[in-house]
């Protein structure tokens, strides 16, 4: 879905794959990626850098669940959710999913200089 004879002269999709296509086995895979890297980097915290959320308007393709992606994962008033927090790797896995279904968080998700998870705009890992 992301071959850009798919796209219209604004950049917007145009196929025949559905907006959330990507949640079934392309999350999954990417998450189990993620998975397989840290653990043979002996990671098991990352750190947030760079978080933000939408405001009130939401542009992705799944409805806005009015918290960003993150309830369930930090407290209503975000604590914890801030550059430098550590997260447990479960944490950070759902905080990658959060970003491949564009809910409104976004950060950067690394350990130290030597393990990232670059999440771009257009949901690639």
């Amino acid at each position: 879905m992301y071959d850009p004879a798919d796209r219209d002269e604004h950049g917007h999709y145009t196929g025949a794959e559905e907006a959330v296509s990507d949640h079934g086995p392309v999350e999954a895979a990417y998450l189990a990626a993620i998975a397989a890297f840290a653990e043979a980097s002996g990671i098991d915290r990352l750190e947030i850098r760079e978080p933000a959320a939408t405001g009130f308007v939401h542009f992705g393709a799944e409805p806005s669940d009015g918290r960003h992606g993150l309830g369930g994962l930090f407290p209503p008033d975000l604590a914890g959710y801030h550059d430098g927090a550590e997260v447990s790797l479960p944490v950070a896995l759902e905080l990658v999913r959060v970003m491949l279904r564009d809910q409104g968080a976004w950060c950067r998700l690394e350990a130290g200089d030597m393990f990232t998870v670059p999440v771009g705009w257009d949901q690639y890992v």
